[in-house]
């Protein structure tokens, strides 16, 4: 699952549906805080990570999932609070930012 964000502000999901791999690309010309403000949906910086809340991926894949889908990526979240890759309450995953 790689989430893109444009300078122009539009965030894409590409491969929704790959549940072993996530991560943030953006343009170069969006850094820390101005990548979270651009993304929005609470999305908070924490030095080369991103926390992306899992309302806002939901949100932005609103009539592209199903149920396989959502017990896919439910399982994905349950793996990164096992492995210390959620927030303190779990609404959010910390995310890898690559810069292109």
């Amino acid at each position: 699952m790689i989430i893109r964000v444009n300078t122009a502000g539009q965030v894409a999901i590409d491969d929704h549906d790959v549940f072993t791999d996530f991560h943030v690309q953006a343009s170069s010309e969006l850094v820390g805080n101005d990548l979270a403000a651009t993304m929005g949906e609470d999305t908070r910086v924490d030095g080369e990570y991103l926390w992306v809340a899992e309302a806002a991926i939901r949100l932005w894949l609103i009539g592209q999932t199903d149920k396989a889908w959502d017990d896919g990526f439910s399982a994905m979240v349950d793996y990164a609070r096992s492995r210390g890759w959620t927030n303190p309450a779990g609404t959010h995953l910390r995310a890898h930012v690559d810069y292109a």
